[in-house]
Order: C-alpha cells, then sequence, then structure tokens
C-alpha cells in the first residue's frame, strides 16, 4: 500500500475533480448512488492522504463527513475537497514515486509551538510578526520552497535578539550559557551562513534548487530558540531592554 500511496491519490484527487454531481429535485436512487459514491470517495482520500498531510489539514480533511441520501452533504464536502486539494498536491510533491516521504517531517515549526507564542499575552513586545514568520516558514517548506524557509528561519533570527536583551544575533550566542551555546551557534554559523550562500550566489551555467535536506537539521535547534523566547515572554515583569 505504501508503495502506491501516490499513484493512488493522485487517482482520488482526479476522480473528485472529475465527480459528477445530481440536484436535489433529480431521481432518488441517482441521489443515492451519488451519496454513497462520494462518500466512498472522500474515505479513501481520508485513509491514503491524511498521514502525508500537515496537521491541521489532516484534520480538516478527516472532518469532512457525506451522509448517505443527504445530497446537500455531498455539496457541503465537494467544497471543503475542493479548498483542500491544492493542499494535498504540494504534500504529494514531497512523496517519491514509491510513495516514501522526501522530507522527515510536514513542518519546521511544531504548530502546537506557534499556538503557544500566539497566545503569549506580553506588554513589552508584540510577536504577531513572529507568528505569522513561523507560519510562513511551515507553509512553504509544506510546499516545497526550501529557499523561503531558510531565509525567513534566518530571519528569526535576526527578529528575536531583543526578546534576550541584544542587538543581534550574535550578541546572544555569546551571552548565553554553555547548554544553549553550541545549539545557538549551530544556528548563527551554519542556518545563517546556508541563508546567506543562497542570498547571494549568482546566476550560473548549470544549476540545482536547494533540498529540504539543506534546512533540516537546523529543525531541532530553531524550536529550541523558539522555546527560549516563549518562555523569556512568559517571565513576569520583564521590560524592554
Amino acid at each position: 500500500m505504501a508503495a502506491s500511496r501516490k499513484g493512488l491519490v493522485e487517482d482520488l484527487i482526479q476522480r473528485a475533480e472529475n465527480f459528477r454531481l445530481c440536484g436535489p429535485g433529480d431521481d432518488p436512487d441517482e441521489q443515492t448512488a451519488v451519496t454513497v459514491g462520494y462518500h466512498h470517495l472522500v474515505t479513501q482520500l481520508q485513509r491514503l492522504a491524511s498521514p502525508i498531510l500537515p496537521s491541521d489539514a489532516a484534520l480538516h480533511l478527516k472532518n469532512i463527513r457525506v451522509e448517505i441520501n443527504n445530497i446537500y452533504s455531498v455539496y457541503e464536502a465537494s467544497a471543503e475537497l475542493d479548498a483542500l486539494i491544492p493542499e494535498i498536491k504540494a504534500a504529494l510533491e514531497h512523496l517519491s514515486e514509491d510513495g516514501f516521504p522526501t522530507a522527515t517531517s510536514a513542518y519546521i515549526v511544531d504548530p502546537a509551538l506557534i499556538a503557544r507564542l500566539e497566545a503569549v499575552e506580553s506588554s513589552t513586545y508584540d510577536v504577531a510578526a513572529l507568528v505569522r514568520i513561523c507560519k510562513e516558514i511551515n507553509s512553504s517548506y509544506a510546499h516545497g520552497n526550501v529557499l523561503a524557509v531558510a531565509l525567513l528561519m534566518r530571519t528569526v533570527l535576526n527578529h528575536v535578539p531583543p526578546v534576550f536583551g541584544h542587538d543581534t544575533f550574535a550578541q546572544v550566542l555569546a551571552s548565553v550559557g554553555k547548554s544553549l551555546k553550541d545549539s545557538f551557534d549551530h544556528l548563527e554559523n551554519g542556518l545563517r551562513k546556508v541563508a546567506d550562500f543562497h542570498t547571494h550566489r549568482k546566476i550560473v551555467a548549470v544549476e540545482s534548487y536547494p533540498s529540504a535536506a539543506q534546512v533540516e537539521p537546523f529543525k531541532p535547534q530553531f524550536e529550541l530558540l523558539l522555546h527560549q523566547v516563549e518562555s523569556r515572554l512568559k517571565m513576569p515583569g520583564r521590560v524592554r531592554p
């Protein structure tokens, strides 16, 4: 099943896009056939496509319901599925022809961490831009836009130093304790250099687009940085430096 997942999902998408609906005034037997057929199609997509989707999109897909002999439920399900199909197609780009993922996860930043950052109430710093950047990182990663991911991750390094009481991430690196220094050094002297390379490189005769392997190694340290940002934003009585 795993080896044929990509082809099966592609076939289901095509069937969904070409599925022939009927009206509420059509023959009851035809309505039954349509609702049964669409229910079967949605169920297959839920089983096969949900594992390859980001968690929020997978939950959205799993929540689509089709009631037998209720043609209006088909209309609603069709509208929901049409909105999800572009995201399913994007997820398929991360599967090899054998149906195996070409990336180790569906996101760079844990959506639960983003939700916690979004919920932080700080009178010192506005995290709206940071939250939006993190969401854009995950969206870009899910769609295979690795270059955008690298540049956005570097943007976060430039964005968060004031939370640590500094102007630059290099200053943050110099000030943290040993337990964080190695991880932050990996970001400053690894991730930043990857992003800088792609920012300044010139067009050449033969070139390839960067793969997910260029940003994935920085995921643990990047999430650790965001955890530290979250923790410091929640510190009581914290004032702007």
